[in-house]
């Protein structure tokens, strides 16, 4: 993000050492790289979370895909079972209905 050279660490330590002081200017820096250290840690939480989320987005979609092949693929079968049930039931009527006509 920034392009922060050598020198450039250089030019700002020795700005700080003249306008802070000798005194202040270890407590400053340490002060300084915690609160970098706080928003690193924050900036990690939220990727994570981010990262997260879109993992739980796709497996929604997954689960809900399979869902529908399911779905689809049971209708399917349903459909079979009674077309087979249908089947064996105009077999089972032409076969009592030409017994009867024998009897007759």
């Amino acid at each position: 993000m920034f392009d922060i050279g050598f020198l450039e660490l250089c030019l700002i330590g020795v700005i700080a050492l003249l306008v802070i002081g000798p005194e202040k200017l270890p407590r400053v820096a340490r002060t300084t790289g915690l609160w970098i250290g706080k928003a690193k840690g924050a900036i990690k939480t939220v990727k994570y979370d981010i990262d997260e989320q879109i993992r739980m987005d796709e497996i929604r979609a997954s689960a809900e895909q399979v869902t529908s092949t399911v779905k689809n693929e049971f209708s399917e079968s349903i459909d079979e079972v009674e077309s087979s049930f249908k089947e064996v039931k105009e077999e089972l009527d032409e076969t009592i209905d030409a017994t009867k006509e024998k009897q007759s």
